[in-house]
């Protein structure tokens, strides 16, 4: 009875623990929005962005086969059983700077940024239950476009569209081992956030404008699933992955107001109720793993063609995600530093959802990381580059390239080991 009452009690210290993280990251979330830059960004709620980690973000997005006994994998669920005793807990912070170059046929941008990546806690409510609470961005609005059109009888009008915001998750991940070698895992996210998107019309000669400025505020809640299983060889080992969800709609109010050139209020209002509809989507991913090295690779289809944007006539199509990556892990028995260090990198590619002017095009990407051991092998400081590209400079399109340059911070609670390299 003593033993039971101190595990209950365990628990509820844990599950206390876990509220007071969700409130803190919440409060960061409210003061630190971060945001990612683009044109594109016009569309519905913005550029969308999955759960990552230092792990996945360093092997090209990969990770639905992937375990680490060392790391969080916050793209398949199930896979944060895979982290062992000693590890009792795991805190993860990544911060990032951007620079994004935008190229027309007739112009050249460029546009930095930076921010907070993700905030990861991975901890155990049970030898057979694992955790992760994490918060991460959904999606990024950012954007600044100008352009002058003809308006009754005035010849030139400038326009300028502006828009700013993040619809972010806060999610509690849960693994469980079923049987041995099999584990299933579930998502539970709060999805929470602000977007704001103004039009401004100022005619040419300057005298006079108008703002009409549009907010969104979205809540909701979402689940999504992920299994695991592996198949153990003399030397290594073979784990197959799956990935599967629904489909989020999400729920979203609007406020307007209209303003005239002194920012006096002309009219406003409450909107009627947006609802953005997501696609659904199912993944399948393999790894090869031994004791030096993983290799993974992943495929998803995204069911965009039927998904919606609320008020937007826009064309989606589905979309197929291919990503593959290699860690190299290290040796723990290197008798100097640089043997300890782990290396990684991988690539991806999928189809951009939207078709623009009757075009589909190509998203593709290739990042490359080190792990470099600190404090007696417990943590790690791991440096990542990443290169994005989609888009098209044709039929007036915008390409644009975006270059990151990540650091994480991982930092890992021990009983009795002192592991050295990530």
């Amino acid at each position: 009875m003593t033993v039971v009452c101190c595990m209950m009690n365990s628990n509820k210290v844990k599950f206390a623990i876990t509220l007071q993280i969700v409130y803190f990251l919440t409060q960061i979330s409210l003061h630190a929005q971060n945001t990612f830059s683009s044109p594109y960004s016009v569309y519905g709620i913005g550029m969308l962005h999955y759960r990552t980690s230092s792990l996945s973000r360093s092997i090209g997005g990969t990770g639905i086969a992937v375990q680490d006994e060392y790391s969080i994998n916050p793209i398949n669920p199930a896979s944060y059983s895979s982290i062992k005793s000693p590890i009792t807990h795991i805190h993860e912070i990544g911060l990032y700077i951007e620079s994004n170059r935008y190229t027309s046929q007739s112009t050249i941008e460029s546009k930095t940024s930076g921010g907070i990546t993700n905030l990861n806690y991975w901890f155990k409510f049970a030898k057979w239950w694992s955790a992760t609470a994490g918060l991460t961005p959904y999606s990024s609005v950012s954007y600044k476009i100008k352009t002058q059109r003809e308006l009754a009888t005035t010849s030139l009008v400038n326009y300028t569209y502006e828009g700013s915001g993040n619809i972010n998750q806060l999610y509690l991940g849960n693994a469980f081992n079923v049987v041995k070698n099999l584990s299933v895992g579930v998502h539970a996210a709060y999805f929470f956030g602000n977007i704001l998107k103004t039009e401004s019309l100022d005619l040419y000669d300057g005298e006079s404008y108008l703002t009409y400025e549009n907010k969104i505020v979205a809540r909701t809640f979402h689940f999504d699933f992920g299994l695991q299983y592996k198949i153990n060889f003399k030397n290594k080992s073979l784990v197959i992955g799956i990935i599967a969800d629904d489909g989020l709609t999400l729920t979203a109010k609007q406020q307007n107001a209209l303003y005239d050139h002194n920012a006096d209020t002309l009219s406003s209002g409450v909107g009627k109720t947006l609802k953005y509809k997501l696609p659904k989507y199912a993944g399948v991913g393999l790894s090869l793993n031994s004791k030096r090295y993983t290799i993974a690779a992943d495929l998803k289809f995204e069911d965009w063609s039927n998904a919606s944007y609320a008020k937007e006539e826009v064309v989606l199509q589905d979309t197929w995600k291919f990503s593959a990556g290699y860690i190299y892990k290290g040796n723990p028995e290197a008798e100097n530093y640089f043997g300890l260090v782990s290396l990684r990198t991988g690539f991806n590619v999928q189809q951009y959802p939207l078709k623009l002017k009757g075009k589909s095009s190509l998203m593709w990407g290739w990042s490359a990381g080190v792990s470099l051991p600190m404090f007696d092998g417990k943590s790690a400081l791991n440096l990542t580059y990443s290169m994005d590209q989609f888009g098209t400079v044709e039929d007036k399109l915008v390409l644009q390239r975006s270059q990151k340059f990540i650091l994480d911070l991982v930092i890992r609670d021990l009983w009795g080991n002192k592991r050295r390299a990530d």
